[in-house]
């Protein structure tokens, strides 16, 4: 390894310029927003940045009272019994989660998932119906606080009914823990 002169390495170091501001946190929480609002947006660029999950098919229910996302037994996310495959169910569980973090800051910060636990109880050979809680009482207020921080949600997984929003029997329960952190940060 080279050894570089300290007066070599401050000259190469360019503060800031000071008062300016890149566009870009801006331009990300107006995206967000903008994605959580459109769900032509929303199909548009999960075609383009996520194309798995846009197969998927998942459904999600934007409502800050009743939020459930959905997903369709479908070939993607089936195994060779027939039921829906484990990995699937879990890249399920973290997106439906992220997703409803995403919705309750408003596209207002990043979104990273720690830990994933999930306990399996039935098997389901139908699509799934999952309902996303906060374990955490005061989400709020750490949302508002502008800090980062920690939050623990708890998503119930049900078979899905007939109809779309209809749930069936209960077929597992995970746990998930995210860091969040201010987009301007």
């Amino acid at each position: 390894m080279q050894n570089v002169p300290a007066e070599q390495r401050q000259r190469s170091y360019r503060p800031p310029a000071t008062g300016f501001q890149w566009a870009g946190a801006r331009l990300e929480r107006a995206l967000n927003r903008a994605t959580i609002r459109s769900p032509l947006l929303r199909r548009i660029l999960a075609m383009a940045f996520l194309p798995m999950v846009w197969r998927l098919g998942l459904r999600i229910n934007y409502s800050d009272t009743d939020f459930y996302v959905e997903t369709p037994h479908s070939r993607m996310n089936r195994n060779a019994y027939g039921t829906v495959g484990g990995a699937a169910l879990l890249a399920t569980l973290e997106l439906a989660a992220g997703t409803y973090l995403f919705m309750r800051s408003d596209g207002g910060h990043r979104i990273v998932c720690r830990n994933v636990s999930y306990r399996f109880m039935l098997p389901s050979t139908n699509g799934l119906h999952l309902k996303v809680e906060p374990m955490d009482p005061d989400l709020e207020a750490q949302i508002a606080s502008g800090q980062p921080f920690n939050a623990t949600l708890k998503v119930n997984v049900y078979s899905r009914g007939k109809h779309r929003g209809e749930t069936d029997r209960r077929i597992g329960r995970g746990e998930l823990r995210f860091h969040l952190w201010p987009v301007g940060v």
